[in-house]
């Protein structure tokens, strides 16, 4: 018995075909991982606009804070205001191609607003120093990222 194709035959392949894709489509999505960066998103959420506050705080500053590289290691020359007053902070060394080259170190600046870190500290890369501190009961963040060439 042969088969016309007609139509209703093209219009039925092409409905089971639709469907047959629809079928592989949900199979595939429910096989599909889709994993929280946090489970406890909400309240980071809620957080980050005080860390927006933060940073704008920093950014009202005279000047930023300046990373730059000499022979013994990086030198952090902070902004003036800072200056005489009680500072309680620290700042993350971040690597992002290399986690275990991450490290912390507290801000500690001498009179002429300089601190330094020494070169061993740092593998050459890029890195992002995040400055988190406390001033006068006000909390300030800043971000700035550099290479180190050495």
């Amino acid at each position: 018995m042969k088969t016309k194709f007609n139509w209703g035959t093209g219009i039925t392949i092409f409905i089971a075909l639709f469907l047959l894709a629809n079928a592989f489509v949900i199979y595939k999505s429910f096989q599909e991982r889709n994993d929280l960066v946090s489970e406890e998103y909400y309240p980071q959420g809620l957080e980050y606009q005080k860390q927006i506050d933060r940073f704008a705080k920093a950014n009202a500053l005279s000047s930023q804070i300046i990373i730059s590289e000499d022979p013994q290691g990086m030198v952090i020359t902070y902004p003036p205001e800072l200056k005489g007053r009680d500072v309680k902070g620290e700042v993350v060394f971040f690597r992002p191609s290399d986690e275990n080259a991450d490290f912390h170190d507290s801000i500690k600046f001498d009179t002429t607003m300089i601190q330094r870190v020494p070169a061993g500290k740092f593998i050459k890369g890029k890195y992002v120093a995040k400055f988190y501190w406390k001033m006068d009961g006000k909390e300030y963040a800043h971000e700035n990222t550099f290479r180190v060439e050495k």
